[in-house]
């Protein structure tokens, strides 16, 4: 049984993309611009509109790819549950398959979003106090008054009657004051963390590339079977001999 070392999805992008390119230079027809002399000798031809090979040999170089890209993405799959890196990371090591790998990857972009959120102190507001174990900013208070009317008794100098006059006073009725309590954690914390986030990520990659590089195996069976469906392509526009 035939062993390979493995390729990146990357490669079987480009080779799919080469295919892709191949088959836009797909033309239906060509033209020439043909000169004779005057005994209807052939002197020169131009091609004013060309084709660059014959439809028929394009799409075989295209089944070529088809059945290569196949045949690494068959042996990748078989590989992939074999296949194993070394996974080292803060001390933790551990020799895992590229699947395991895959989804320690996905958690790990879980974490860098949740790093990426995590708030910052803030370091413009300078605390005065803390509120629930948390360093605040309390800002002064403010007196809140309403204004009331009284009456207030006098009396008249000219004579013995008491006369009564408004007198508005303020009365005091609550104080106000905002709390800005920061949630936010230390510089330091956050960049460390945003550290560890890329270190995760390079350990799995480093463990990934390495399970990736390792010898495979080919799918004897799915290479047939898509051989077979190939062959089924090219026997159409091949012409009969």
């Amino acid at each position: 049984m035939a062993k390979t070392v493995q390729t990146t999805f990357t490669k079987q992008k480009r080779q799919l993309a080469k295919a892709n390119a191949l088959i836009g230079t797909i033309r239906a027809q060509e033209t020439r611009t043909q000169r004779f002399d005057a005994d209807a000798k052939l002197e020169t031809e131009e091609r004013t509109a060309y084709i660059v090979d014959a439809p028929e040999n394009i799409a075989s170089q295209v089944v070529e790819i088809i059945a290569d890209v196949v045949r690494q993405h068959g042996a990748r799959q078989r590989a992939n549950s074999v296949s194993k890196g070394r996974f080292e990371f803060c001390g933790i090591e551990a020799d895992l398959t590229v699947p395991q790998l895959r989804a320690l990857q996905e958690a790990q972009t879980t974490l860098a979003a949740l790093v990426d959120k995590l708030p910052v102190e803030n370091k413009r507001r300078i605390p005065n106090g803390e509120l629930d174990g948390r360093p605040a900013f309390f800002s002064p208070l403010q007196k809140i008054f309403e204004t009331k009317t009284r009456a207030v008794p006098y009396e008249e100098t000219a004579s013995t009657r008491v006369r009564t006059y408004e007198e508005k006073y303020d009365v005091l009725l609550y104080q106000t004051r905002t709390v800005e309590i920061d949630y936010g954690l230390p510089t330091a914390t956050v960049a460390r963390l945003k550290t560890l986030v890329e270190d995760l990520a390079t350990a799995i990659q480093v463990a990934i590339d390495e399970a990736n590089a390792q010898a495979r195996d080919d799918d004897a069976f799915l290479n047939d079977v898509a051989a077979k469906i190939l062959a089924e392509f090219e026997r159409q526009w091949k012409p009969e001999q």
